[in-house]
């Protein structure tokens, strides 16, 4: 093929640049769109919270407070011939820790192919990407946890491929055990929780490519990022509030927020603001014996003009 891999990526780049933030576009950009269905609808404010076994994705600490084996997944449809889907598992193991393994996957539909010199061909070329991942948690003190999800990342542009390990680090503290048992349970605020998450240790694609007798190499870094998040319960634990700040080596810091409300006994509303963009979902809760399925829904709204996007997933507790 008569191309070079910068010419391939940088179509690549245009697409990723639509499907996450308006100065994105970097290695990894597809990670910081909320593909569960929960952190979705709370405007993917959920580095504080990650009390499921979705939390993988955003703070693997928290899963070290899962008492119930889970399994989730979740599909969010997008314009533009794109598709995300993640699927994970959680299992508590003893002393207090867990044990993860997540699949997250998007798809960017056909790209048209590009010589050299930037003239379409007349064929296009398919482009996917995946993130595997294992997790652990732990909660060392009554008051604190701690995880680690090691990533391994694929990437696939037309006939040329790419592979990296990065690694995540992550802390919860939980405020409330702070203080002496029973003293936050008459506060009108409760349950109130401090995370920190440190993404992409060490993760690059390291492309390569030889058409003609010439070469061309280039390490697409993925942005080192750091998130804080905080999340709390008020109105008898009815209610569920959170909100992130998130800052990458290439990119401003950007806000989340959002909220989960306990409308009735099985049905939870929830609604955020995920960097200026309106989210809102739902879920209702099935019990079956000693299985509980929640039912997920989410809606994002429209921030480049390529119309509104919806996730839908579940979450079985077993």
């Amino acid at each position: 093929m008569k191309k070079t891999i910068l010419t391939i990526v940088s179509i690549l780049f245009v697409v990723s640049i639509a499907a996450a933030d308006e100065d994105g576009g970097y290695a990894g950009a597809f990670l910081q769109l909320p593909v569960q269905a929960r952190p979705a609808g709370m405007g993917g404010a959920y580095i504080g919270v990650s009390d499921d076994a979705s939390g993988q994705l955003y703070n693997p600490a928290g899963a070290a407070g899962v008492v119930s084996r889970s399994l989730t997944s979740s599909y969010r449809a997008m314009k533009l011939d794109r598709s995300l889907g993640f699927i994970s598992v959680l299992f508590p193991t003893k002393l207090e820790s867990s044990l993860g393994f997540s699949w997250l996957f998007v798809g960017y539909g056909e790209i048209a192919e590009r010589n050299s010199s930037g003239q379409d061909l007349g064929t296009t070329i398919s482009s996917s990407e995946h993130n595997f991942g294992v997790s652990f948690a732990k909660q060392f003190v009554p008051y604190f946890m701690a995880g680690t999800k090691i990533n391994y990342y694929y990437k696939k542009i037309g006939d040329l491929s790419a592979n990296s390990v990065g690694i995540n680090l992550g802390a919860m503290l939980l405020v409330d055990s702070l203080f002496e048992y029973g003293t936050m349970e008459t506060k009108p605020i409760t349950d109130i929780r401090v995370g920190l998450v440190v993404s992409h240790f060490a993760a690059k694609y390291p492309w390569s490519n030889e058409s003609g007798g010439l070469s061309a190499t280039q390490d697409d870094k993925f942005p080192l990022t750091i998130a804080a998040g905080f999340s709390a319960r008020a109105i008898n634990q009815k209610l569920l509030f959170a909100a992130d700040i998130e800052k990458n080596s290439e990119q401003n810091p950007f806000v989340r927020v959002g909220g989960e409300y306990n409308l009735i006994e099985k049905l939870l509303l929830r609604t955020g603001l995920n960097n200026g963009v309106i989210t809102a979902g739902m879920g209702y809760e099935v019990l079956f014996s000693n299985l509980r399925l929640t039912i997920n829904y989410a809606f994002s709204d429209d921030r480049v003009d390529e119309g509104a996007d919806h996730i839908i997933g579940f979450d079985l507790k077993f």
